[in-house]
């Protein structure tokens, strides 16, 4: 089992330590806000500060501290997932290796027709390139 590096665990301890400064500044905050007469600007702005400070750093130093451990998380759940829908995924695999080249061909000439600019012969209403002077089909000069 391999030791967890120190740094890390500093990283937990700023963090915690950053959140436990937010809620300070939260308590001075919301102090204030009861009484608005005898209200101390120094105590709201102060409090205020170390509840941004506190957050910011709190939030930052836990998601790095605990960043080996989301990790692991999303690796488990991404196992449990392959596990469960183990099935699935093979039909779903054993599926697309049965596509045929008749397929493919099919759907790459209905792109390519998608795209293609066209229009229609005035004389006997087949379809034609729109660049084009002469019907292919009748042979009429558009």
């Amino acid at each position: 089992m391999s030791k967890k590096p120190k740094h890390l665990l500093v990283f937990k301890m700023i963090g915690f330590i950053a959140l436990v400064v937010a809620i300070v500044g939260i308590v001075l905050t919301m102090k204030n806000f009861g009484n608005v007469q005898n209200m101390n600007p120094r105590n709201f702005m102060l409090g205020g500060t170390l509840t941004c400070v506190g957050l910011f750093v709190g939030i930052i130093c836990l998601t790095i501290g605990f960043k080996p451990e989301f990790t692991k998380m999303g690796t488990k759940t991404t196992k449990y997932i392959q596990e469960e829908n183990k099935e699935d995924l093979a039909d779903i695999a054993s599926t697309k290796a049965d596509i045929s080249s008749e397929a493919i061909t099919k759907v790459a000439q209905s792109v390519k027709k998608g795209l293609k600019d066209t229009k229609y012969c005035k004389y006997c209403g087949a379809e034609i390139d729109a660049d084009s002077k002469f019907c292919s089909a009748c042979g009429k000069e558009q």
